[in-house]
């Protein structure tokens, strides 16, 4: 049947309603008060003056939250902020992960996701059963599972920023507030400012190549995590110098009249050899100054698409890279 626009309002409004009071019903009946929490014995309540609490915060979307302890039950709903948790948080304190934490394709926790008995969470019933202290989304996650969360009680941050390395440095700071633990995320990060700064060093006096990033087809311009990741390496972004801003699709042929000095593609597992085939002997692409001097930079997804301190892993084997190739000259 349909519903005429002006009901449209209000009957998304009972739907609502109607669907937070299942997911609270679900919630309740999936663990009662006596059921054992999901990952072992819970750590004690902290004392309400630790590490600041009560605190209010402001999220990565400009929400105001209120914890009033420290969180002792965590649930991360995003790959980035699992990565970020199992750095700088006790693993008892995670009572649920992301769908993609145990993906080999994509997660740089596969090894501390798969030994951690915290189950994975997605839908908004998932994570109320866990009887959260603290939930973690993204500014990309889906808006109706927020949308419950939140209307619901729930305690929800949104994670943002991800397109800067400077951005994820302040969204681990902004973790580490949230959980009670400044210092680990102060120490992340300034491992991670280190790491940097000798990257910087090293590349300072050298040739700035033209590098290209094309992965399936797609290239990464302003406004995106790789060409953060590139300036600290030490290239110039050929799509930023053409224009290009985000993922715009470039045509093989595009790629070729740019002629790139160096050519960057992310790769799944066990796709390798097919990804360097491709970008050295297809038609368009096996003619660029890259393929033919075989300056290709493959990186694993999981740190090519990173967005926690996994990025600069990703920049390190860039610039690596760019010196290998200098060398080879």
């Amino acid at each position: 049947m349909n519903i005429p626009d002006v009901a449209r309002p209000r009957a998304r409004r009972v739907l609502l309603v109607a669907l937070v009071a299942a997911v609270a019903v679900a919630a309740r009946c999936g663990r009662s008060a006596s059921d054992p929490p999901a990952t072992g014995a819970a750590a004690p309540a902290a004392p309400a003056s630790a590490a600041g609490f009560p605190k209010t915060l402001v999220d990565g979307a400009g929400h105001t939250i209120r914890l009033a302890t420290k969180p002792r039950r965590i649930v991360s709903q995003t790959l980035g902020a699992d990565e970020i948790l199992f750095a700088i948080v006790p693993p008892d304190r995670l009572v649920g992960l992301s769908a993609l934490a145990r993906d080999r394709k994509y997660s740089n926790v596969v090894a501390e996701a798969t030994r951690h008995p915290a189950p994975s969470v997605e839908s908004a019933e998932d994570m109320l059963r866990l009887k959260p202290d603290l939930i973690f989304v993204a500014t990309y996650s889906r808006a109706e599972t927020v949308q419950l969360l939140e209307a619901t009680g729930a305690p929800v941050y949104r994670l943002a920023n991800f397109d800067t390395i400077d951005g994820v440095m302040n969204s681990i700071h902004a973790v580490g507030d949230a959980i009670g633990e400044p210092e680990a995320a102060g120490r992340l990060v300034a491992s991670m400012r280190s790491r940097l700064a000798a990257v910087v060093a090293r590349r300072a006096g050298h040739p700035r190549p033209r590098v290209l990033s094309y992965s399936g087809g797609f290239t990464a311009g302003r406004d995106t995590s790789f060409d953060d990741m590139l300036r600290y390496a030490g290239g110039i972004n050929e799509a930023v110098a053409r224009g290009l801003a985000k993922f715009p699709k470039l045509s093989t042929e595009q790629v070729l009249a740019w002629d790139p000095d160096v050519l960057v593609s992310g790769v799944l597992p066990g796709e390798r050899d097919a990804v360097r085939a491709r970008l050295t002997t297809s038609a368009g692409l096996a003619q660029t100054t890259a393929a033919r001097k075989g300056q290709i930079i493959l990186i694993d997804e999981p740190r090519y698409l990173a967005v926690s301190q996994y990025m600069v892993d990703a920049v390190e084997q860039i610039a690596d890279s760019l010196d290998a190739f200098e060398r080879a000259r």
